[in-house]
């Protein structure tokens, strides 16, 4: 045998060895995660996953409860029992069940801000099987503050290109200690895998057991983005280039109660400058609701300032 070929067989097994090491690893993370990982039953076909968060506590994705009765949950041990639903939030897909007789391991935690696009990632769901069922990927993005799809905003949002199989929604992803970094959802991005971070969920947890549901504020407008040409801006002494257009007001909502007329142009709410929509709706937080707060607004070509005070939003 020569040099060249022993060292090649060397550094062959050595790779052998370091899959080996990191496969076993991964099988110890879906070990460990499986024992906070439950069965959600809340549909007409196969169950969901969730996640014990408290003892008598679970939490899972909101659009997997097609009912809001005749709910249960199965430990990982095997056993079922009957949950209750707390409340939910469908725009950040995010539901709480309370299970007093069931004594659940609550969920591992990972390291908070370690996270890191390019990390190995693990989603785990146990839907109605004996055994926890498990998809890998790499984290693809960490990101901030985000508008889903149904119109909730979270804090931060986790990417990865996990395969979200049948029933994992609800479920875990996990580094690759096995440590939770948050709950899974198939529905806020349309169908593409996002999980909302422990830490957010923890909030969002707090104000559904407050109040039964996330409420969120409203001003009963819908807008236009609109350009601000430099010589009104100059005018006006302003520099923000784009606004909202007021196109349409509900009777009797907070905008029109305000005093806001058809063909005002909103240039910012509580302070917060608001360019298109998706700022108009962040400044509408939880916070904002019965809070009188000032908006400028640009009438007849002059900036006015007015006070509004946003409502909850229908449900």
């Amino acid at each position: 045998m020569t040099l060249s070929q022993s060292q090649t067989e060397t550094n062959h097994a050595a790779g052998k060895g370091i899959l080996a090491s990191l496969s076993e690893d991964l099988a110890n993370a879906v070990q460990r995660a499986g024992r906070w990982v439950v069965a959600v039953h809340g549909r007409r076909r196969f169950p969901a996953s969730g996640l014990a968060w408290r003892a008598d506590q679970v939490v899972t994705a909101a659009h997997v409860l097609e009912r809001d009765t005749d709910l249960s949950i199965t430990t990982p041990g095997g056993a079922q029992h009957a949950a209750r639903l707390v409340g939910r939030d469908a725009s950040s897909d995010l539901a709480v069940l309370s299970v007093p007789t069931a004594a659940l391991e609550p969920a591992d935690r990972a390291e908070p801000g370690q996270l890191r696009a390019g990390h190995l990632t693990l989603a785990i769901g146990r839907p109605g099987t004996p055994e926890p069922i498990a998809s890998f990927g790499a984290v693809s993005s960490v990101g901030g503050a985000w508008r889903t799809s149904q119109g909730g905003l979270l804090d931060a949002y986790i990417r990865a290109d996990v395969a979200l199989l049948p029933g994992l929604s609800g479920g875990a992803l996990v580094d690759a200690g096995g440590g939770l970094l948050g709950m899974l959802s198939a529905y806020l991005a349309g169908g593409d895998p996002v999980a909302i971070p422990a830490a957010t969920i923890d909030s969002i947890v707090e104000r559904i057991l407050t109040g039964g549901t996330l409420r969120r504020a409203y001003l009963g407008v819908s807008t236009q983005p609109v350009e601000l040409q430099e010589l009104l801006r100059r005018g006006l002494g302003i520099e923000q280039t784009a606004a909202l257009m007021l196109l349409g007001l509900e009777p009797g909502a907070p905008a029109e109660r305000g005093g806001l007329l058809l063909g005002d142009i909103l240039l910012s709410i509580g302070g917060r400058v608001v360019e298109d929509g998706e700022a108009l709706q962040m400044a509408l937080g939880p916070a904002a609701i019965g809070t009188p707060t000032p908006i400028r607004i640009i009438r007849g070509g002059q900036v006015h300032e007015l006070t509004i005070v946003p409502a909850p939003r229908p449900s």
